[in-house]
Protein backbone atom coordinates (compact mmCIF):
# COMPACT_ATOMS: atom_id res chain seq x y z
CA UNK A 1 0.00 0.00 0.00
CA UNK A 2 0.82 3.73 -1.00
CA UNK A 3 2.38 5.82 1.86
CA UNK A 4 3.26 9.08 2.19
CA UNK A 5 7.06 9.84 2.84
CA UNK A 6 6.92 12.57 5.87
CA UNK A 7 9.67 15.22 7.40
CA UNK A 8 10.45 13.86 10.86
CA UNK A 9 11.95 15.72 13.54
CA UNK A 10 15.66 14.86 12.81
CA UNK A 11 16.96 16.60 16.17
CA UNK A 12 15.82 17.80 19.50
CA UNK A 13 15.99 21.25 18.56
CA UNK A 14 14.22 21.04 15.17
CA UNK A 15 10.98 22.27 14.07
CA UNK A 16 11.66 22.86 10.55
CA UNK A 17 14.21 21.61 7.81
CA UNK A 18 15.52 22.42 4.33
CA UNK A 19 15.44 20.16 1.93
CA UNK A 20 18.96 19.11 0.78
CA UNK A 21 18.46 16.00 -1.82
CA UNK A 22 17.14 13.05 -2.46
CA UNK A 23 19.90 10.14 -2.13
CA UNK A 24 17.93 7.98 -4.17
CA UNK A 25 15.81 8.27 -7.35
CA UNK A 26 12.43 7.23 -8.29
CA UNK A 27 11.60 4.01 -9.07
CA UNK A 28 14.76 2.55 -6.50
CA UNK A 29 13.98 0.15 -3.97
CA UNK A 30 14.13 0.76 -0.36
CA UNK A 31 14.31 -1.08 2.99
CA UNK A 32 13.92 0.32 6.53
CA UNK A 33 17.12 2.33 7.46
CA UNK A 34 18.19 2.95 4.01
CA UNK A 35 18.86 6.77 3.34
CA UNK A 36 16.76 8.22 1.76
CA UNK A 37 17.57 12.15 1.60
CA UNK A 38 19.46 14.73 3.43
CA UNK A 39 18.11 17.70 5.03
CA UNK A 40 19.27 20.52 6.66
CA UNK A 41 18.09 20.85 10.41
CA UNK A 42 19.19 23.93 12.51
CA UNK A 43 22.33 22.11 13.53
CA UNK A 44 23.63 19.80 10.51
CA UNK A 45 22.69 18.18 7.40
CA UNK A 46 21.09 15.20 8.63
CA UNK A 47 20.25 11.85 6.39
CA UNK A 48 16.85 10.63 6.92
CA UNK A 49 16.07 6.62 6.30
CA UNK A 50 13.27 4.89 5.52
CA UNK A 51 11.14 2.92 8.14
CA UNK A 52 9.92 0.91 5.61
CA UNK A 53 10.16 -1.33 2.44
CA UNK A 54 9.05 -0.19 -0.91
CA UNK A 55 9.87 1.95 -4.30
CA UNK A 56 10.27 5.76 -4.47
CA UNK A 57 7.12 5.75 -6.67
CA UNK A 58 7.24 10.17 -6.44
CA UNK A 59 9.23 12.89 -5.36
CA UNK A 60 7.50 16.21 -3.59
CA UNK A 61 10.08 18.47 -1.95
CA UNK A 62 12.71 19.92 -3.82
CA UNK A 63 16.28 21.62 -3.16
CA UNK A 64 15.67 24.70 -1.44
CA UNK A 65 12.41 23.36 -0.09
CA UNK A 66 11.56 25.33 3.67
CA UNK A 67 9.68 22.50 5.16
CA UNK A 68 7.51 22.04 8.83
CA UNK A 69 8.21 18.74 10.66
CA UNK A 70 5.55 16.26 8.94
CA UNK A 71 5.46 17.95 5.74
CA UNK A 72 4.95 15.27 2.96
CA UNK A 73 8.23 14.52 0.81
CA UNK A 74 7.37 12.04 -1.32
CA UNK A 75 5.33 8.78 -1.59
CA UNK A 76 6.76 4.63 -1.05
CA UNK A 77 4.94 2.28 -2.15
CA UNK A 78 5.06 -0.78 -4.99
CA UNK A 79 5.69 -1.39 -8.46
CA UNK A 80 2.44 -0.16 -10.72
CA UNK A 81 0.85 0.99 -7.81
CA UNK A 82 -2.04 3.23 -8.67
CA UNK A 83 -0.93 7.00 -6.90
CA UNK A 84 -2.78 9.72 -8.55
CA UNK A 85 -5.74 10.38 -5.65
CA UNK A 86 -2.49 10.39 -2.74
CA UNK A 87 -0.26 12.13 -5.12
CA UNK A 88 -2.80 15.25 -5.61
CA UNK A 89 -3.62 14.87 -1.32
CA UNK A 90 0.31 14.99 -0.68
CA UNK A 91 0.69 17.91 -3.03
CA UNK A 92 -2.16 19.72 -1.34
CA UNK A 93 -0.63 19.18 1.97
CA UNK A 94 3.04 20.21 1.12
CA UNK A 95 1.20 23.33 -0.59
CA UNK A 96 -0.28 24.17 2.92
CA UNK A 97 2.67 23.25 4.99
CA UNK A 98 5.05 25.43 2.73
CA UNK A 99 2.36 28.23 3.05
CA UNK A 100 2.23 27.64 7.09
CA UNK A 101 5.68 27.72 7.29
CA UNK A 102 6.09 31.03 5.61
CA UNK A 103 3.47 32.72 7.72
CA UNK A 104 5.31 31.39 10.62
CA UNK A 105 8.64 33.01 9.50
CA UNK A 106 7.12 36.25 8.69
CA UNK A 107 5.16 36.50 11.92
CA UNK A 108 8.96 35.86 13.77
CA UNK A 109 10.36 38.50 11.69
CA UNK A 110 10.87 41.63 13.87
CA UNK A 111 10.89 45.54 12.19
CA UNK A 112 9.67 47.30 9.77
CA UNK A 113 6.27 48.34 9.50
CA UNK A 114 2.85 45.78 8.55
CA UNK A 115 3.33 47.64 5.06
CA UNK A 116 6.78 46.49 4.78
CA UNK A 117 5.94 43.10 5.73
CA UNK A 118 3.56 42.56 3.53
CA UNK A 119 5.97 43.86 0.66
CA UNK A 120 8.79 41.32 1.88
CA UNK A 121 6.09 38.72 2.16
CA UNK A 122 5.10 39.07 -1.49
CA UNK A 123 8.28 39.70 -2.63
CA UNK A 124 9.68 36.34 -0.81
CA UNK A 125 6.65 34.44 -2.31
CA UNK A 126 7.30 35.74 -5.94
CA UNK A 127 10.85 34.28 -5.36
CA UNK A 128 9.93 31.18 -4.13
CA UNK A 129 7.28 30.35 -6.72
CA UNK A 130 10.00 31.07 -9.42
CA UNK A 131 12.27 29.01 -7.80
CA UNK A 132 9.46 26.28 -7.82
CA UNK A 133 9.00 26.55 -11.75
CA UNK A 134 12.38 26.56 -12.65
CA UNK A 135 13.02 22.99 -10.50
CA UNK A 136 10.87 20.76 -12.21
CA UNK A 137 12.90 17.39 -11.71
CA UNK A 138 14.80 16.48 -8.74
CA UNK A 139 17.91 18.17 -8.09
CA UNK A 140 20.82 17.91 -5.76
CA UNK A 141 22.20 19.57 -3.10
CA UNK A 142 21.72 22.59 -0.32
CA UNK A 143 23.85 24.27 2.18
CA UNK A 144 23.50 23.81 5.42
CA UNK A 145 24.37 26.28 13.68
CA UNK A 146 25.17 26.79 19.13
CA UNK A 147 24.42 24.23 21.89
CA UNK A 148 21.14 26.09 21.62
CA UNK A 149 17.28 24.27 21.23
CA UNK A 150 14.27 25.30 20.38
CA UNK A 151 10.67 23.92 21.16
CA UNK A 152 9.88 20.32 19.32
CA UNK A 153 7.66 20.40 16.55
CA UNK A 154 4.79 17.41 16.23
CA UNK A 155 4.91 15.24 13.28
CA UNK A 156 1.38 15.37 11.80
CA UNK A 157 -0.22 12.31 9.51
CA UNK A 158 -2.42 11.45 6.64
CA UNK A 159 -4.42 8.38 6.84
CA UNK A 160 -2.13 5.29 6.32
CA UNK A 161 0.69 7.53 5.67
CA UNK A 162 4.29 6.36 7.41
CA UNK A 163 6.94 9.05 7.95
CA UNK A 164 10.91 8.60 7.57
CA UNK A 165 13.54 8.96 10.18
CA UNK A 166 16.43 10.83 10.90
CA UNK A 167 19.87 8.95 11.74
CA UNK A 168 23.41 10.46 10.77
CA UNK A 169 24.68 13.87 10.18
CA UNK A 170 26.35 14.35 6.94
CA UNK A 171 29.23 16.54 5.20
CA UNK A 172 27.87 19.85 4.28
CA UNK A 173 26.20 19.53 0.26
CA UNK A 174 26.68 21.62 -2.45
CA UNK A 175 24.88 23.77 -3.59
CA UNK A 176 23.46 22.96 -7.17
CA UNK A 177 24.55 24.70 -10.17
CA UNK A 178 20.99 25.27 -11.84
CA UNK A 179 20.23 27.58 -9.51
CA UNK A 180 22.52 30.12 -7.76
CA UNK A 181 22.19 30.91 -4.28
CA UNK A 182 23.29 33.50 -1.79
CA UNK A 183 24.34 32.43 1.21
CA UNK A 184 26.55 33.82 3.83
CA UNK A 185 29.36 31.26 3.40
CA UNK A 186 29.05 31.99 -0.84
CA UNK A 187 27.40 35.01 -1.00
CA UNK A 188 26.87 36.05 -4.56
CA UNK A 189 28.54 39.54 -4.89
CA UNK A 190 28.14 40.00 -9.11
CA UNK A 191 24.03 38.95 -9.43
CA UNK A 192 23.24 39.63 -6.22
CA UNK A 193 19.61 40.33 -7.74
CA UNK A 194 18.96 36.87 -8.50
CA UNK A 195 18.13 35.91 -4.58
CA UNK A 196 16.98 39.53 -4.28
CA UNK A 197 18.65 43.08 -2.51
CA UNK A 198 17.40 45.49 -0.22
CA UNK A 199 17.51 48.75 -2.17
CA UNK A 200 17.71 51.62 0.78
CA UNK A 201 15.43 52.47 2.93
CA UNK A 202 16.67 49.06 4.26
CA UNK A 203 13.35 47.57 5.30
CA UNK A 204 11.97 47.84 1.66
CA UNK A 205 13.23 44.07 0.19
CA UNK A 206 13.19 44.12 -3.72
CA UNK A 207 13.66 41.86 -6.21
CA UNK A 208 15.72 42.78 -9.42
CA UNK A 209 13.49 42.79 -12.70
CA UNK A 210 15.31 42.09 -15.95
CA UNK A 211 16.20 45.69 -17.94
CA UNK A 212 13.82 44.75 -20.71
CA UNK A 213 10.94 44.71 -18.72
CA UNK A 214 11.53 47.95 -16.48
CA UNK A 215 8.95 50.80 -17.12
CA UNK A 216 10.56 54.24 -16.41
CA UNK A 217 9.38 57.30 -18.05
CA UNK A 218 12.41 58.94 -20.21
CA UNK A 219 13.53 61.56 -18.14
CA UNK A 220 13.92 58.99 -15.36
CA UNK A 221 15.74 56.57 -18.10
CA UNK A 222 18.18 59.72 -18.89
CA UNK A 223 18.57 60.97 -15.23
CA UNK A 224 19.48 57.17 -14.44
CA UNK A 225 21.93 56.73 -16.89
CA UNK A 226 23.49 60.22 -16.15
CA UNK A 227 24.28 58.92 -12.59
CA UNK A 228 25.14 55.27 -13.31
CA UNK A 229 21.56 54.18 -11.48
CA UNK A 230 20.38 50.84 -12.09
CA UNK A 231 16.85 50.91 -12.98
CA UNK A 232 16.10 47.37 -12.14
CA UNK A 233 16.74 48.12 -8.85
CA UNK A 234 14.82 51.12 -8.40
CA UNK A 235 11.54 50.80 -6.56
CA UNK A 236 8.45 52.38 -8.97
CA UNK A 237 5.98 54.67 -7.44
CA UNK A 238 4.93 55.97 -10.73
CA UNK A 239 1.06 54.85 -11.96
CA UNK A 240 1.61 51.14 -13.66
CA UNK A 241 4.99 50.54 -11.28
CA UNK A 242 6.67 52.94 -13.91
CA UNK A 243 9.92 54.26 -12.38
CA UNK A 244 10.26 57.94 -12.14
CA UNK A 245 12.78 61.17 -11.95
CA UNK A 246 11.66 61.05 -8.44
CA UNK A 247 12.35 57.86 -7.81
CA UNK A 248 15.94 57.85 -8.98
CA UNK A 249 16.91 60.92 -6.82
CA UNK A 250 15.46 58.47 -3.76
CA UNK A 251 17.06 55.61 -4.64
CA UNK A 252 20.56 57.70 -5.16
CA UNK A 253 20.09 59.52 -2.15
CA UNK A 254 19.29 56.46 0.11
CA UNK A 255 21.99 54.76 -1.60
CA UNK A 256 24.75 57.63 -0.93
CA UNK A 257 26.92 59.35 -3.00
CA UNK A 258 29.07 57.82 -5.53
CA UNK A 259 32.49 59.09 -6.51
CA UNK A 260 34.16 59.22 -9.82
CA UNK A 261 36.02 55.69 -10.35
CA UNK A 262 34.24 54.31 -6.37
CA UNK A 263 32.51 50.96 -7.22
CA UNK A 264 28.97 51.21 -5.92
CA UNK A 265 28.05 47.74 -4.76
CA UNK A 266 24.39 46.72 -4.46
CA UNK A 267 23.14 45.41 -0.51
CA UNK A 268 21.91 42.13 -0.21
CA UNK A 269 19.19 39.96 1.38
CA UNK A 270 20.73 37.24 3.28
CA UNK A 271 18.45 34.60 4.33
CA UNK A 272 18.63 33.53 7.47
CA UNK A 273 19.95 29.71 7.96
CA UNK A 274 17.69 27.68 10.17
CA UNK A 275 20.81 27.62 12.68
CA UNK A 276 20.99 31.23 12.81
CA UNK A 277 17.06 31.43 13.46
CA UNK A 278 17.81 29.38 16.90
CA UNK A 279 20.31 31.06 17.63
CA UNK A 280 18.59 34.40 17.32
CA UNK A 281 15.48 32.96 19.12
CA UNK A 282 17.31 31.48 22.21
CA UNK A 283 20.11 34.25 22.49
CA UNK A 284 17.39 36.82 23.08
CA UNK A 285 15.13 34.95 25.26
CA UNK A 286 18.47 33.91 27.67
CA UNK A 287 19.09 38.02 27.62
CA UNK A 288 15.75 39.18 28.23
CA UNK A 289 14.85 36.41 30.71
CA UNK A 290 18.11 35.48 32.72
CA UNK A 291 18.97 37.87 35.10
CA UNK A 292 22.99 38.17 33.78
CA UNK A 293 25.65 39.58 36.36
CA UNK A 294 29.27 38.96 35.62
CA UNK A 295 32.49 38.61 37.72
CA UNK A 296 35.80 39.00 36.45
CA UNK A 297 39.06 37.59 37.49
CA UNK A 298 42.92 38.17 36.33
CA UNK A 299 45.32 34.64 36.51
CA UNK A 300 48.62 34.12 36.97
CA UNK A 301 49.10 31.73 34.05
CA UNK A 302 52.79 31.09 33.75
CA UNK A 303 52.14 27.83 35.69
CA UNK A 304 49.57 26.44 33.55
CA UNK A 305 51.44 26.99 30.65
CA UNK A 306 54.34 25.76 31.49
CA UNK A 307 52.49 22.45 32.70
CA UNK A 308 50.87 22.28 29.07
CA UNK A 309 54.50 22.45 27.54
CA UNK A 310 55.91 19.72 29.83
CA UNK A 311 53.00 17.05 28.92
CA UNK A 312 53.19 17.83 25.40
CA UNK A 313 56.80 17.40 25.70
CA UNK A 314 56.40 14.14 27.12
CA UNK A 315 53.99 12.59 24.91
CA UNK A 316 55.90 13.26 22.25
CA UNK A 317 58.33 11.10 23.09
CA UNK A 318 56.11 8.60 23.80
CA UNK A 319 54.92 8.20 20.29
CA UNK A 320 56.36 6.16 17.89
CA UNK A 321 58.64 6.78 14.89
CA UNK A 322 55.93 8.34 12.03
CA UNK A 323 52.93 9.02 14.57
CA UNK A 324 51.37 12.07 15.46
CA UNK A 325 51.34 12.98 19.19
CA UNK A 326 48.61 14.12 20.91
CA UNK A 327 48.83 17.71 21.88
CA UNK A 328 46.72 19.25 25.27
CA UNK A 329 45.48 22.55 24.39
CA UNK A 330 45.16 25.11 27.31
CA UNK A 331 41.33 25.18 27.30
CA UNK A 332 41.89 21.41 27.65
CA UNK A 333 43.25 22.27 31.12
CA UNK A 334 40.86 25.04 32.06
CA UNK A 335 38.35 22.67 31.18
CA UNK A 336 39.46 19.92 33.64
CA UNK A 337 39.98 23.11 36.31
CA UNK A 338 36.57 24.37 35.84
CA UNK A 339 35.34 20.55 35.87
CA UNK A 340 36.94 20.20 39.43
CA UNK A 341 35.64 23.63 40.87
CA UNK A 342 32.32 22.27 39.95
CA UNK A 343 32.56 19.66 41.86
CA UNK A 344 33.14 21.80 45.01
CA UNK A 345 30.47 24.37 43.99
CA UNK A 346 27.55 22.41 42.84
CA UNK A 347 25.32 25.88 42.69
CA UNK A 348 26.72 26.68 39.93
CA UNK A 349 25.76 23.77 38.55
CA UNK A 350 22.35 23.93 38.52
CA UNK A 351 19.83 25.21 36.55
CA UNK A 352 16.53 27.68 37.22
CA UNK A 353 13.54 24.73 36.76
CA UNK A 354 10.75 28.08 37.88
CA UNK A 355 9.70 26.93 41.18
CA UNK A 356 13.04 24.74 41.89
CA UNK A 357 16.65 24.90 41.38
CA UNK A 358 18.35 21.74 39.78
CA UNK A 359 21.99 21.08 41.40
CA UNK A 360 23.09 18.35 38.42
CA UNK A 361 25.07 15.54 39.73
CA UNK A 362 26.72 15.06 36.66
CA UNK A 363 29.32 18.03 35.17
CA UNK A 364 28.85 18.14 31.51
CA UNK A 365 31.07 21.22 30.71
CA UNK A 366 30.38 22.64 26.68
CA UNK A 367 33.12 23.91 24.49
CA UNK A 368 31.59 26.36 22.02
CA UNK A 369 32.31 25.82 18.52
CA UNK A 370 32.38 28.51 15.91
CA UNK A 371 31.64 27.07 12.86
CA UNK A 372 30.22 28.78 9.30
CA UNK A 373 27.13 30.68 10.03
CA UNK A 374 26.73 30.24 13.99
CA UNK A 375 28.37 28.37 16.41
CA UNK A 376 27.38 24.81 18.04
CA UNK A 377 28.41 23.73 21.59
CA UNK A 378 28.76 20.14 22.08
CA UNK A 379 29.43 18.55 25.88
CA UNK A 380 32.05 16.22 27.06
CA UNK A 381 30.45 13.96 29.42
CA UNK A 382 31.41 13.63 33.06
CA UNK A 383 34.81 15.84 32.58
CA UNK A 384 35.18 15.62 36.16
CA UNK A 385 35.64 11.48 36.33
CA UNK A 386 37.65 10.99 33.15
CA UNK A 387 41.26 11.20 33.39
CA UNK A 388 43.08 14.66 31.48
CA UNK A 389 43.86 12.31 28.48
CA UNK A 390 40.56 11.09 27.70
CA UNK A 391 38.98 14.79 28.10
CA UNK A 392 41.47 16.15 25.96
CA UNK A 393 40.67 13.65 23.26
CA UNK A 394 36.73 13.93 23.85
CA UNK A 395 37.02 17.24 23.31
CA UNK A 396 39.46 17.21 20.13
CA UNK A 397 37.10 14.97 18.27
CA UNK A 398 33.82 16.86 19.56
CA UNK A 399 35.32 19.76 18.08
CA UNK A 400 36.62 18.34 14.76
CA UNK A 401 33.31 16.70 14.01
CA UNK A 402 31.19 19.89 15.00
CA UNK A 403 33.27 22.18 12.61
CA UNK A 404 31.93 19.40 9.45
CA UNK A 405 28.54 19.43 11.73
CA UNK A 406 28.49 15.61 11.80
CA UNK A 407 27.87 15.46 16.07
CA UNK A 408 24.82 13.40 16.85
CA UNK A 409 21.72 15.63 18.87
CA UNK A 410 22.78 14.25 21.70
CA UNK A 411 26.37 15.31 21.71
CA UNK A 412 25.17 19.23 21.49
CA UNK A 413 22.47 19.20 24.24
CA UNK A 414 21.73 19.02 27.77
CA UNK A 415 24.59 19.97 29.65
CA UNK A 416 25.32 21.90 32.44
CA UNK A 417 27.55 24.47 32.01
CA UNK A 418 29.70 25.89 29.29
CA UNK A 419 33.24 27.79 28.44
CA UNK A 420 33.67 30.27 25.25
CA UNK A 421 37.40 30.84 24.78
CA UNK A 422 38.06 33.95 22.32
CA UNK A 423 41.61 34.04 23.57
CA UNK A 424 42.72 32.89 20.12
CA UNK A 425 41.01 35.94 18.27
CA UNK A 426 43.29 38.20 20.54
CA UNK A 427 40.06 39.49 22.46
CA UNK A 428 41.39 40.38 26.49
CA UNK A 429 37.89 39.70 27.96
CA UNK A 430 34.75 39.35 27.07
CA UNK A 431 30.80 38.49 28.56
CA UNK A 432 28.93 35.83 26.91
CA UNK A 433 25.50 35.68 27.40
CA UNK A 434 24.48 31.96 28.90
CA UNK A 435 23.53 29.04 27.62
CA UNK A 436 19.63 28.69 29.17
CA UNK A 437 18.86 26.98 31.29
CA UNK A 438 22.81 26.24 32.44
CA UNK A 439 23.20 28.75 35.35
CA UNK A 440 26.81 30.18 34.60
CA UNK A 441 28.90 30.55 31.56
CA UNK A 442 32.82 31.05 31.91
CA UNK A 443 34.35 33.57 29.13
CA UNK A 444 37.91 32.76 28.67
CA UNK A 445 40.36 35.86 27.14
CA UNK A 446 43.94 35.53 25.51
CA UNK A 447 46.77 35.60 27.30
CA UNK A 448 48.82 38.82 28.25
CA UNK A 449 52.24 40.01 29.58
CA UNK A 450 52.52 41.94 32.10
CA UNK A 451 55.03 43.25 34.41
CA UNK A 452 54.64 41.95 38.12
CA UNK A 453 57.05 42.53 41.42
CA UNK A 454 58.39 39.07 42.56
CA UNK A 455 61.02 39.04 45.59
CA UNK A 456 61.68 42.30 45.32
CA UNK A 457 62.34 42.42 41.07
CA UNK A 458 60.08 43.82 37.93
CA UNK A 459 59.92 40.64 36.07
CA UNK A 460 57.22 39.82 33.14
CA UNK A 461 54.89 37.12 33.49
CA UNK A 462 51.31 35.53 31.28
CA UNK A 463 48.53 36.27 33.03
CA UNK A 464 45.08 35.50 31.57
CA UNK A 465 41.35 36.84 31.75
CA UNK A 466 37.97 35.22 32.69
CA UNK A 467 34.76 36.53 33.22
CA UNK A 468 31.79 34.29 34.71
CA UNK A 469 28.28 35.17 33.52
CA UNK A 470 25.96 34.26 36.41
CA UNK A 471 22.02 33.69 36.51
CA UNK A 472 20.94 36.02 39.83
CA UNK A 473 18.11 33.46 40.50
CA UNK A 474 20.49 30.87 41.14
CA UNK A 475 23.78 32.22 41.88
CA UNK A 476 24.28 35.00 43.98
CA UNK A 477 27.78 37.24 43.88
CA UNK A 478 29.72 35.37 46.71
CA UNK A 479 29.10 31.88 45.36
CA UNK A 480 30.13 33.15 42.45
CA UNK A 481 32.93 34.93 43.55
CA UNK A 482 34.44 31.23 45.63
CA UNK A 483 34.12 29.22 42.18
CA UNK A 484 36.68 31.66 41.04
CA UNK A 485 38.78 31.60 43.67
CA UNK A 486 38.77 28.08 43.50
CA UNK A 487 39.37 27.90 39.84
CA UNK A 488 42.52 30.19 40.67
CA UNK A 489 43.85 27.83 42.76
CA UNK A 490 43.53 25.06 40.10
CA UNK A 491 44.78 27.33 37.23
CA UNK A 492 47.98 28.80 39.05
CA UNK A 493 48.73 25.42 40.98
CA UNK A 494 48.00 22.76 37.97
CA UNK A 495 49.76 19.76 38.96
CA UNK A 496 46.35 19.25 41.10
CA UNK A 497 44.86 18.55 37.41
CA UNK A 498 46.81 15.28 37.20
CA UNK A 499 46.08 14.31 40.69
CA UNK A 500 42.29 15.55 40.98
CA UNK A 501 40.51 17.44 43.78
Amino acid sequence: MAQLIELTQLSPTMSEGNFVRWTINKGDSVDPGDVIAEVETDKAVMEMEALDSGILLATLAEEGDRLPVGAPMGILGEMGEEISDLLEKAKKKLKEAKESSGSDSDEKDSGGSKEDSKESSGGAQSARKSSEDSNSQDSDAGSSQSGESQPSGQTGQDSGAEPARASRPTSRARPSGDIKVSSVEKPILDAPAQNGVIALPSHKILFKKSKSNVRATPLARKVAKERGVDLSLVEPTGRGETITEEDVNRTQKNRGVSLPGMEQRPDRKVELSNMRKVIASRLHDAKNNIPHFYLTVEYNAESILNLRKSLNQDLAQMVSEGEEPHKFSLNDLITRAVALSLRRHPVVNSSWQGDHVLEHGRIDIGVAVAIDGGLITPYVRNADQISLIQLSRSAADLVKRARVRKLKPDEFTNGTFTISNLGMFGIKEFSAIINEPEAALLAVGGLAEKPVVKDGEIIIERTITMTLSCDHRVVDGAEGAKFLQTLKGFIENPHTLIVGS
